[in-house]
């Protein structure tokens, strides 16, 4: 018998749970969009974990480094957690293929809209993707989902809280 599969919702981090406006280097610039801390709350409530994945070729561009990148993860997350909501885990994807320097200029399984980011989440935490669903607001994002068989929604106008409470939880 082996260990019970987990249901996860994936979600993509700029434009999603943060306002996306360019390249972040800085947690000042972090803005949390209305109501993301309570949607996570009600998927955590609902037995879903939350995980981010997320293009982040702000690493590989030389404008940030992995440290720095951390550092504005924990700090979104210290935001969703003081509202009850808690972010399992972020996979992101330091590499580009065309603007990323030294040994980030490259080809990556990781980069949406391919899906390795995805496919190691599925692995490290035992995800049900029969069970699991993806937001994200590109169609990078509907890609990587559609290649590891995982049901997407675009984010929409209205606040995450709103749409996650619409789509049919199992």
């Amino acid at each position: 018998m082996g260990k019970k599969k987990i249901r996860c919702c994936f979600l993509d981090r700029d434009g999603v749970i943060n306002k996306n406006y360019g390249y972040i280097t800085e947690k000042r610039k972090i803005k949390i969009l209305k109501l993301v801390p309570e949607a996570i709350k009600y998927l955590n409530s609902r037995n879903y974990i939350v995980i981010i994945i997320t293009n982040q070729s702000i690493v590989g561009r030389g404008l940030i480094n992995i440290s720095g990148l951390k550092s504005i993860h924990k700090h979104i997350t210290n935001i969703i957690s003081k509202k009850g909501g808690k972010v399992k885990d972020i996979f992101f994807c330091p590499f580009h293929p065309k603007f990323g320097r030294g040994r980030f200029k490259k080809v990556s399984k990781d980069r949406k809209p391919n899906n390795g980011m995805l496919e190691k989440a599925i692995k490290k935490w035992n995800i049900d993707k029969s069970e699991s669903f993806m937001i994200g607001d590109k169609k990078t994002d509907y890609l990587c989902a559609k290649k590891s068989k995982i049901k997407f929604y675009y984010k929409k106008k209205e606040n995450l809280l709103n749409q996650v409470r619409s789509i049919k939880l199992v």
